[in-house]
């Protein structure tokens, strides 16, 4: 008798302790657009990476490969000093577009990882959050759908001007600003990074039960910095 209520005891615990059935992929996808609170609301309990990373990480390959392989060529010849050009052997321009198209699929797939362990540091560690690294790494796979739907927008404009690295910056809106350390800041200002910091936000705030204003403003913040410091660079 007591072995029985021992079993169904084990069970209903079991049952208990299963995570909340996830929204279906597809429903995510858009969830990130409409309903990102939700989203994450649900994802907090039983979140997952792995899939919607390797998404993001397609469809973003699969935007630059359909680029023309001329615009490939021509950057690497800006990047190669013209001394080290007249030496080099010359590569075809498919194989550099292969080449390049399959590190952007990887590094695409393993930024949510390096970017949810700086949110991880700076929000749990640093700031006290409760939340796991499994949860930030769910958030930041997840918004990664903002940013392939951007790379996906600027294929037709990168296809115009053969620039694979053109991206729609808050610079765009300024061109009336001279060359300089402020239009360099501007322009590496993503706008669709900018909307990913924003909804990573409040994914972040939704699992840790924190002010979505102040997570968000840390990570446009981090954005920010990261335009400055290209800024002195390019300068």
């Amino acid at each position: 008798m007591n072995d029985d209520y021992d079993t169904q005891y084990a069970q209903a615990a079991a049952v208990a302790e299963e995570p909340p059935p996830r929204p279906a992929f597809v429903k995510r996808l858009w969830m990130v657009f409409v309903q990102p609170g939700d989203l994450f609301g649900q994802l907090a309990l039983n979140p997952a990476w792995y899939p919607m990373a390797a998404f993001v990480a397609i469809v973003a390959a699969l935007s630059m490969w359909f680029l023309p392989a001329e615009a490939f060529e021509a950057v690497m010849q800006a990047r190669i000093p013209p001394a080290q050009a007249a030496e080099m052997p010359d590569i075809p321009a498919n194989v550099i577009r292969l080449t390049t198209v399959g590190g952007i699929a990887v590094v695409t797939f393993l930024f949510p990882l390096v970017l949810s362990l700086i949110t991880y540091v700076i929000f749990v560690f640093i700031r006290g959050d409760e939340a796991t690294f499994k949860q930030h790494l769910c958030v930041m796979s997840h918004v990664g759908v903002i940013t392939a739907v951007g790379s996906l927008f600027m294929m037709p404009l990168r296809m115009r001007s053969l620039d694979i690295e053109q991206i729609l910056s808050v610079g765009t809106f300024f061109p009336f600003l001279p060359d300089g350390f402020l239009l360099n800041m501007l322009t590496g200002i993503d706008l669709f990074a900018l909307w990913g910091c924003v909804v990573a936000g409040l994914g972040l705030s939704v699992i840790s039960r924190k002010s979505w204003g102040s997570t968000a403003s840390i990570l446009v913040a981090l954005l920010v910095v990261v335009a400055i410091i290209r800024a002195f660079f390019i300068g």
